[in-house]
């Protein structure tokens, strides 16, 4: 028998597939964003844009902060820089029967948590070049509120004189921005006048979360007046708020926020805020002007 020979053919090496890259499409001109650097993302409303839009002047939503559209029905001007998505301005306070509506509904919010503040003080709703008056250049990055203050020499406490409210802000968010001032106003009237900003704004930002929380809780029917689409924005705007709080790098109002929730949290990294422990910080920051040491009770009063 002769011997039998094989040959061996060498395997192939798999083709080699040429992809093209795919590039997002911008969410405000429908383009193609061709460079990875110019790409942006609005996170929380996952939107992604060309980095242009940033400085072309393209109007974007002072409320929940995203940009018009190609094809999107145009933003309402508010005269004064600011402008409003449809859904914002549909929900936005531009009237003082509605800004006093949202005052009574505060003061429920505050006597709900057992605490109070002075009811004589003037919360008026004033117009930005009002606002502009008062030099003030850096007003909380809510932007939209201002309380004036003066210290009376002859008391321990201060006085709070009035607060300002920017109108055209959606109600939701002009509630946070009231809530955190009220406390800023509970504080000083407490005689807490000197508080480090980064314990003052936490627990003031703690506040603005809560209302936030409650203003949305469908057991306090403060969206009954509402559309069914605007309670579903109102919402979504809620989550957004609070989303940005919680995400905020900066050190006086991103960490003393994170902070304070934790010194009023039921447990540790919990997002329930126990009422207890809400009254204990407090009484903490009026006696010694800071926040306590972070021990939780398993109190859920």
């Amino acid at each position: 028998m002769g011997n039998t020979c094989c040959s061996r053919v060498p395997k192939q090496p798999p083709p080699i597939i040429l992809r093209m890259p795919t590039f997002p499409e911008c969410h405000v001109c429908n383009s193609k964003i061709e460079r990875w650097d110019d790409s942006r993302k609005l996170t929380f409303w996952g939107s992604e844009f060309c980095k242009k839009h940033l400085r072309d002047g393209t109007p974007w939503c002072s409320g929940c902060e995203r940009f018009e559209t190609q094809g999107q029905r145009g933003f309402v001007n508010l005269e004064d820089g600011r402008k409003l998505c449809s859904d914002c301005e549909s929900i936005a306070i531009f009237d003082p029967s509605k800004c006093n509506r949202l005052i009574e509904k505060m003061r429920e919010f505050y006597e709900e948590l057992n605490l109070e503040v002075d009811k004589d003080i003037p919360i008026l709703l004033v117009d930005k070049h009002y606002m502009d008056k008062w030099q003030i250049t850096d007003y909380f990055k809510n932007g939209d509120t201002i309380q004036v203050q003066k210290a009376e020499k002859t008391l321990t406490k201060g006085k709070v004189t009035s607060m300002l409210l920017l109108f055209g802000i959606p109600e939701v968010i002009m509630g946070a921005i009231l809530a955190h001032e009220m406390m800023h106003a509970w504080l000083l009237l407490q005689g807490c006048k000197k508080l480090d900003r980064r314990v003052s704004e936490g627990i003031c930002e703690v506040m603005a979360y809560l209302w936030l929380e409650w203003f949305c809780d469908e057991g306090k029917n403060n969206l009954d007046s509402y559309t069914t689409e605007q309670a579903k924005f109102t919402n979504e705007l809620k989550t957004f708020c609070v989303d940005k709080m919680s995400t905020r790098v900066d050190d006086i109002y991103g960490d003393g926020f994170r902070e304070a929730k934790r010194a009023v949290s039921v447990k540790q990294n919990s997002p329930t805020v126990s009422t207890y422990n809400l009254h204990k910080t407090l009484q903490h920051i009026v006696r010694h002007k800071t926040l306590p040491p972070q021990i939780h009770s398993n109190s859920t009063c």
